[in-house]
C-alpha cells in the first residue's frame, strides 16, 4: 500500500541522516515498519553548515510496503509500480532529488549477503527516478526508527545512529499544530475498527424503519416547498446531530441510523464536507468515526469517506488512507472514496482537494444554510 503525506516546509540539513530518519514518525504520523519511505527534496538555496552538505525542503513523503526480491528473482511488479507512482509525485512536486529510507526488522547487518538484493531494489528505484531527471541522493536502511538504532547505507561501509524521534524539531512542530504521532499504523486502523456485531446489528435493525420515516418526511417537505427545502431540512438535521455531539450528546442506535440515512442523500453528504475546514471539523470527524465503527456495511462507507476527506484536507495522509480503505472495503463502488483514494495515491496536495470543502459551503448556501467558518462561532 502506498501512502503520500504532505509535510511542513521545515528545512532539514541532510548531512544529518540520523535526524532525517528520526523525523519520519512525525512526518508520517506514525513510525513506519517494513516500509520504503521516499522523501521529495527541493533545494532551499541556503548555505550548508558542513562540507559537501546541502539544505533542502522536504515535500511529499511517500510510503509503500517493502518487498525485497528473492535471490535471482526480478524486482516485484508491485514495487516497480510503487516506484513509478513515487516518480510521478516527485515530478509534480518539482523535486530534483529523493532520499529513501528502508525500514525492516531484518536490516541489522550491513554485511548480510541478502543486502545485495536490497541494493538491486534500490538500483531499480534510482533508474525509475532517473527517467524523470530526478536523483536518488541518499538511501538509508534501518531495522526500526528509535533513538540509537543503527542505520547504514546499503552496499557501502557507512553507518550512523538514529536521533531521538521524540526530540525531533518536526515532531515538536507536529504536536504544536495539534497533530498526534501514533505508535504504529495499526493504531490508526484501530480508530476505525468496527464495533462488535451485536452493536452493529442493533443499528441495522433500525435502518429500515428510519428509511421509511425519512422517505415519508422528505416527500412531504418536497411537496410543500420543493426538493431544495427537503434537502435543507435533512442538512439541518445532520448539523443538529453534529452540534449535539460536540456538546457531549452520544447518538443512540436510532440516531446513528438516522444520520446514516441522511448522509445517503448525496446533496447533504457533499454539503457537510464543508465542515472539514471550519470550527466543527473535529466534532464532525469524531461523529463520523463513531458512525464508521457502529454502522453496518455498506452504510459505514459514507462516514468513512468523510473521515478520509477531513484527514486529507488537514494533511494527515496516513489516516486518510486508512479511512478511505475502510470506506472502499465497506462499499467498493463508493465514488467519493474512490476519487479521494486516487488523488491520495497520486500524491495530490491537500490544496488540490480543498475546493471540495468550499463546494460544500456553496451547496449549503444554495439550500439556505450557512456553514460555520474558522473566523465565526459555530
Amino acid at each position: 500500500m502506498t501512502t503520500s503525506t504532505p509535510s511542513s516546509s521545515h528545512p532539514l540539513r541532510l548531512a544529518d541522516a540520523g535526524e532525517v530518519i528520526a523525523a519520519l514518525p512525525a512526518l508520517m504520523g506514525f513510525p513506519p515498519t517494513r516500509s520504503i519511505v521516499a522523501m521529495c527534496l527541493t533545494p532551499t538555496g541556503e548555505t550548508p553548515t558542513r562540507p559537501n552538505g546541502r539544505v533542502a525542503t522536504i515535500g511529499a513523503v511517500m510510503r509503500h510496503d517493502l518487498v525485497v526480491p528473492r535471490n535471482g528473482e526480478p524486482v516485484p511488479e508491485r514495487m516497480r509500480a510503487a516506484f513509478r507512482r513515487f516518480r510521478a509525485v516527485c515530478a509534480r512536486e518539482g523535486a530534483d532529488s529523493v532520499v529513501a529510507v528502508l525500514v525492516d526488522e531484518s536490516l541489522t547487518d550491513r554485511h548480510d549477503p541478502e543486502i545485495a538484493e536490497l541494493c538491486r531494489l534500490v538500483d531499480e528505484f534510482a533508474d525509475v527516478l532517473d527517467t524523470a531527471g530526478i536523483e536518488l541522493s541518499g538511501v538509508y536502511a534501518v531495522p526500526e526508527i528509535t533513538g540509537g538504532a543503527e542505520w547504514f547505507v546499503p552496499g557501502q561501509d557507512v553507518t550512523g545512529s538514529v536521533a531521538d524521534p521524540s526530540a525531533s524539531i518536526v515532531a515538536a512542530a507536529r504536536v504544536f499544530e495539534g497533530s498526534p504521532i501514533r505508535g504504529s499504523r495499526s493504531e490508526l486502523e484501530a480508530l476505525l475498527e468496527p464495533y462488535p456485531p451485536t452493536v452493529r446489528h442493533e443499528i441495522a435493525r433500525c435502518l429500515d424503519q428510519v428509511v421509511e420515516t425519512r422517505d415519508r418526511e422528505y416527500e412531504r417537505w418536497a411537496r410543500e416547498g420543493g426538493g431544495e427545502r427537503a434537502d435543507r431540512r435533512e442538512l439541518d438535521t445532520v448539523l443538529t446531530h453534529v452540534r449535539a455531539y460536540a456538546e457531549g450528546v452520544e447518538p443512540g442506535p436510532a440516531e446513528c441510523a438516522e444520520i446514516a440515512v441522511l448522509l445517503a442523500n448525496r446533496t447533504v453528504r457533499d454539503a457537510v464536507m464543508g465542515l472539514a475546514t471550519g470550527p466543527l471539523a473535529r466534532p464532525a470527524e469524531r461523529l463520523w468515526t463513531e458512525l464508521a465503527r457502529a454502522l453496518p456495511d455498506p452504510e459505514r462507507a459514507d462516514a468513512a469517506a468523510l473521515i478520509g476527506f477531513g484527514a486529507y484536507v488537514r494533511g494527515d495522509g496516513p489516516f486518510a488512507g486508512v479511512a478511505l480503505t475502510a470506506a472502499l472495503g465497506s462499499d467498493p463502488r463508493h465514488r467519493l472514496a474512490d476519487l479521494l483514494d486516487q488523488a491520495l495515491q497520486a500524491g495530490l496536495r491537500p490544496e488540490a482537494i480543498r475546493g471540495l470543502a468550499e463546494t460544500g459551503h456553496e451547496i449549503a448556501a444554495r439550500l439556505g444554510v450557512v456553514l460555520p467558518r474558522d473566523d465565526e462561532t459555530s
